[in-house]
């Protein structure tokens, strides 16, 4: 599977879901973006104002973790989308 043609910048972390369903991306395009693992379809986008260091899902894959540019780690619900936390203070995202 390649997946190509959405995220407009430098890829820096990618992460598949615990239960093989999902690629988590992250990038210097400031996205997240969730993908069906399975034919490379595009799920979901997070947005930000900053680049988008890491990525990981929680181990039961219901949460995403982001760490930005900004020094911001950001908890996210994974089928909803929405924020759920944001951590901030970190000397290195």
């Amino acid at each position: 599977l390649i997946i190509e043609g959405e995220h407009r910048d430098v890829v820096f972390c990618c992460w598949f879901s615990y239960d093989g369903k999902y690629i988590l991306t992250s990038s210097c395009d400031r996205t997240t973006r969730l993908w069906n693992a399975t034919n490379g379809t595009l799920i979901k986008t997070l947005r930000y104002e900053y680049w988008v260091l890491n990525c990981a899902f929680s181990c039961d894959d219901q949460l995403i973790v982001t760490a930005c540019d900004d020094k911001t780690v950001r908890i996210w619900d994974t089928e909803s989308g929405q924020l759920k936390h944001s951590l901030e203070g970190h000397a290195h995202a």
